[in-house]
This record gives structure tokens, C-alpha cells and sequence, in this order.
């Protein structure tokens, strides 16, 4: 079984088995309708996913799920298949030790992915990636709803958003003053 993550305008994205016009499933989120998709091929014995971008190229391919039965034996038992193989990247190669509880999670990623724990780490190296970019992005966020709640600060000392009392004090402090341009 094939299954196709698309986006489907302004749904969201749809989870559709190969062949069928109906979605199995639509989500508001890309991320959604993966982890929607991952819990149905798993459900259903195992199957390839094909996420699509939004303008709908192939943006990945991965097998989840049970073995095929092409690994099993006559008796019936299941013979190990090697780990899916990581697809060659550009960049430096290195090597480095790993502290316990990451190489655990990995290995665990890896087991229930069935992908080589290389991959596995890459894999979470690239989300690592992506959350620490959104952080920074919420950063600037905040910096720049700080000043425009309380213009002239600078430097904020704690990295949190104004509370809503903060806010309405802001506010209100705000109204005594002249408007510019008025």
C-alpha cells in the first residue's frame, strides 16, 4: 500500500491511499497529516509514505511499518532485513561521541522507523535544526512585541511574553501621554 500526503487547499493537507479519491484523512499541518499517515501504515501492516511539497513534487519517501513479506521464510519466521541505508548527503563528514540518552533515542528511532541509526540521527540532528531556527524567529518576535508594548526598552531581561496584567498596565500608562501626530 502506497500512501500520499498532499496538500489540499484550504483544508489542509490529506492522507489518501494510492488509488482511492477519497482522503483517509485531512489535518491542518504537513507535520499532522505525516504523523497521521505513519499511524495508518503502521495500523495496516506497513506501507511506503510519499510526502508531497505544496506544489505537489515529491518531497520524501519512506517504508513504515511491519517487514514485507518478502523477508519472511517458509516456516513463516521473519528474517532481519539490514537497516535502510541513510541516502548520501553533501557536507563535511565527522565523527563524534554521543552521550547515552541521545544514542538511546536514536536507537529506539531507529528500531520503530527501520532506518539505520545514522539516519536516525540525522534525522533528529535536522529537527534539531528546525526548532532551534523557530526559536530565534520567537525571540525576535517577542523583542518586537515588547517594544511595541512599552516603546524604548532595549534590553529585555527575562525571555518571556508580557503578562496580561503587564500589558493593560502598559496600556493604560500609554493613555497620560501625547500621541504623536496628534
Amino acid at each position: 500500500m502506497v500512501l500520499h500526503i498532499t496538500k489540499r487547499s484550504p483544508e489542509g493537507w490529506a492522507v489518501t491511499r494510492s488509488g482511492a479519491e477519497r482522503a483517509a484523512s485531512v489535518h491542518r499541518t504537513q507535520a499532522e497529516a505525516i504523523a497521521a499517515g505513519r499511524r495508518l501504515a503502521l495500523k495496516s501492516g506497513g506501507a511506503e509514505l510519499v510526502v508531497h511539497s505544496a506544489d505537489g513534487r515529491i518531497r520524501e519517501r519512506d517504508t513504515v511499518g511491519a517487514t514485507t513479506l518478502d523477508n519472511l521464510k517458509p516456516s513463516g519466521q521473519v528474517t532481519p532485513r539490514p537497516p535502510a541505508r541513510a541516502p548520501r548527503s553533501e557536507g563535511p563528514r565527522t565523527t563524534l561521541r554521543l552521550p547515552d540518552t541521545l544514542a538511546a533515542v536514536a536507537e529506539h528511532m531507529a528500531r520503530e522507523l527501520d532506518i539505520s541509526r545514522n539516519d536516525a540521527l540525522l534525522r533528529l540532528a535536522t529537527r534539531g535544526a528546525r526548532l532551534y531556527e523557530q526559536e530565534d524567529r520567537v525571540a525576535v518576535r517577542r523583542a518586537e512585541r515588547w517594544a511595541a508594548v512599552v516603546p524604548g526598552i532595549v534590553d529585555i531581561e527575562y525571555g518571556g511574553f508580557p503578562t496580561p496584567a503587564e500589558a493593560r498596565d502598559a496600556v493604560l500608562t500609554g493613555r497620560d501621554q501625547p500621541v504623536p501626530g496628534r
